[in-house]
């Protein structure tokens, strides 16, 4: 309301000052202060209708709509007093003076009383600290002094340019300006103390309005300086940089609000520039459509029927620009960078697309450069168990370690990160960090969906190379069965089959032939031959699973294989080794043991001790290249175990034991069977 108001004074002020002088003249420039003093009055008068929409409380808005309307009602009153004093203009002289008198008393002085307060304690509406407030005391006692002077003249016989005043309005006036100029420069003292000691974003805010002071000042040091000369006139030199410091005002505000956030209006801004937009696009379209289609018809057609269809045209062509108009509307309020809210509206929806890690991350990345102006971002995803997939952007930037990084988190694990990089000279504001870790907190859980998606997958593989080595091992187990068949059949055919063949065939003749003692010479041979035999197969069968394994234990049926195969092997019983385990495990290292044996030189150890939970097995001095160690293998991860080869041809096996495994006694702890 107090800007609309403003408004309207100034074009009444506008439309008189028009008809007193030429608006270029230097009466209307330089003294009347068009468009200078004009402009500031409704710039400032916006503005601070825009701050106290935000907070409606705060110092600065107020101070600012009220150097607005004042300065606006001064500039009126004082174009009315001209024209009725000097151009006869409607209404008698005394309302010409009384007109001339309330733009004094609501002019110059005023506003820069208000600016020096407010300047004070921009602009977070406090002073820097207690003392400055005597600054703040001695700008009002100043306006005080100069608003007593004023009323030291009388109202009705007062002429806008020729003040007369008497000695005690004198010193008023003296005292007036004196003490508002001082509190004008304490302002500005306190100003730049301020921009000293603020930093980062602050600093950008406090350096325009730091300008706008400095300008008013030095315009109002400038005026005071040239009218000692030109005794007291006011010309384009003297009135025209106070004049332009003064419209300065408003403009830097929007620049510090606008550019830099102060005050964070700029969402007011953006809904009001939309506002505008449609409404005048609506009434110039649906005017205009009217009128023409009016013209065309000539009213023929119901009104009812003309307004239904002018407004349904309407509607259906604002919807084409309405995107314009938003994107024109977000621009004016949050700057010529990437708009932050249309960035972050475009990558919901493209995140909705569940993208794998290498579409996902490019899109991460080029949202954060772009919502940041970033030259170049840079998007992390930790993948469990599968290491960190990056992406960068633009295509083909540097892989550095970027100058700002973001973490993503969900709940309490990080994710991953978002990293950007600035172009030179140029810093990382805080709008934008709050903008990427907005973007980070939407990433969040598209990163946690991914992550499970590339953990499952790695699962997936995981399980198919188990399988996979699963069916090797079956396969390994058939051709090793098949094998140790074929090998057990060859045994057989060749150390037990050649004392039986020919057994039938003596058998026979020997029942034929006569008794006598070669006969008992004879079958005495046969049962040799039998006994030999038996005993092949015997020592045949022992290779398959010996009896002595199963009756004794590990230690004893290894002992009795290295003294029967193995000579100058050596087998060293560890403490608490020398006991009875789980038959899985027993057969399990014995046979490990004997593969390993059977392709070892003379001088081959074999070590067996426990540790913790764990039988520990080593074997040193075997013959590497003829060990089937996929068969190794495959016994041992059989019974939850795990073998190792190093370098120096050490067959480690370890297998743990269960809780409940018998310790029957055997061989004494720590003994050392040598062959």
């Amino acid at each position: 309301m107090l800007t609309a108001l403003t408004v309207l004074v100034a074009v009444g002020d506008v439309s008189i000052t028009a008809g007193n002088w030429p608006l270029l003249s230097e009466e209307a420039v330089a003294v009347h202060g068009f468009p200078f003093v004009t402009g500031a009055a409704v710039g400032s008068a916006a503005m601070g209708a825009l701050i106290v929409s935000r907070y409606a409380r705060h110092p600065i808005g107020w101070l600012l709509c009220l150097t607005g309307f004042a300065g606006s009602i001064s500039l009126l009153t004082e174009a009315y007093s001209f024209w009725v004093l000097k151009y006869d203009g409607p209404g008698p002289r005394s309302l010409g003076s009384i007109a001339g008198w309330t733009a004094v008393l609501l002019g110059g002085q005023l506003i820069l009383g208000a600016l020096a307060i407010m300047y004070l304690v921009a602009p977070d509406g406090h002073f820097l600290s207690r003392r400055w407030r005597i600054a703040g005391i001695a700008t009002l006692v100043g306006l005080g002094s100069w608003t007593a002077g004023q009323f030291t003249v009388s109202p009705t016989e007062f002429e806008i340019d020729m003040q007369r005043v008497g000695p005690v309005g004198a010193v008023l006036f003296t005292a007036g300006m004196l003490l508002t100029v001082g509190g004008l420069i304490a302002a500005t003292v306190s100003m730049f103390r301020r921009l000293r000691l603020s930093r980062g974003v602050q600093r950008q805010q406090l350096r325009l309005i730091a300008v706008s002071v400095l300008l008013a000042v030095m315009g109002l040091v400038w005026l005071l300086g040239v009218q000692l000369f030109n005794g007291g006139q006011q010309t384009w030199a003297a009135s025209l940089p106070l004049f332009v410091s003064y419209f300065c005002l408003p403009v830097l505000f929007a620049i510090a609000v606008l550019r830099y956030r102060l005050y964070d209006i700029e969402v007011i801004i953006n809904r009001a520039v939309i506002l505008a937009v449609g409404t005048v696009f609506a009434a110039i379209g649906y005017t205009g459509l009217v009128v023409a289609v009016a013209a065309v018809v000539n009213t023929q057609t119901s009104g009812f029927w003309l307004s239904l269809f002018a407004t349904s045209l309407v509607a259906l062509a604002f919807q084409p620009l309405r995107r314009r108009v938003v994107r024109f509307a977000n621009r004016l309020a949050y700057g010529a960078r990437a708009l932050p809210y249309e960035a972050l509206a475009d990558f919901s929806r493209r995140l909705t697309e569940t993208p794998s890690p290498r579409t996902l991350l490019p899109v991460v990345a080029e949202a954060a450069g772009r919502a940041v102006s970033a030259a170049s971002s840079s998007a992390v995803l930790r993948v469990p168990r599968a290491g960190d997939v990056q992406e960068h952007w633009p295509a083909g930037a540097p892989d550095q370690e970027p100058e700002y990084d973001v973490p993503v988190r969900h709940g309490g694990d990080t994710l991953g990160s978002i990293g950007v990089t600035m172009p030179k000279g140029r810093r990382l504001r805080a709008v934008d960090e709050r903008l990427l870790h907005d973007l980070a907190d939407q990433t969040a859980q598209a990163f946690r969906n991914t992550a499970i998606e590339a953990e499952l997958a790695e699962h997936v593989a995981a399980l198919d190379r188990t399988a996979q080595a699963l069916t090797e091992s079956r396969r390994r187990i058939i051709a090793a069965d098949d094998a140790a068949r074929r090998q057990l059949e060859s045994a057989i055919s060749r150390e037990v089959l050649p004392h039986l063949d020919t057994m039938p065939a003596q058998l026979g003749s020997l029942s034929i032939a006569a008794s006598g003692s070669a006969a008992l010479d004879e079958l005495e041979q046969l049962v040799t031959r039998t006994n030999t035999a038996l005993e092949s197969l015997r020592e045949l069968t022992r290779g398959v699973f010996p009896t002595q394994l199963a009756r004794s234990g590990l230690v004893p049926a290894l002992r009795s294989h290295v003294a029967r195969t193995s000579p100058g092997a050596t087998l060293h019983v560890g403490p608490s080794a020398d006991r009875r385990f789980s038959a899985r495990v027993e057969a399990a290292v014995y046979f490990c043991c004997v593969e390993a044996l059977r392709a070892g030189s003379g001088s081959a150890e074999v070590d067996l001790l426990t540790t913790g939970q764990d039988l520990v097995v080593r074997i040193r001095g075997f013959a590497r290249d003829e060990v089937d160690v996929p068969a190794i293998v495959d016994r041992v991860e059989a019974v939850g175990g795990s073998p190792s080869l190093d370098d120096g041809d050490v067959l480690s096996i370890i297998v743990p034991l269960g809780e409940g495994e018998s310790a029957t006694p055997g061989l004494r702890a720590g003994s050392v069977v040598t062959a």
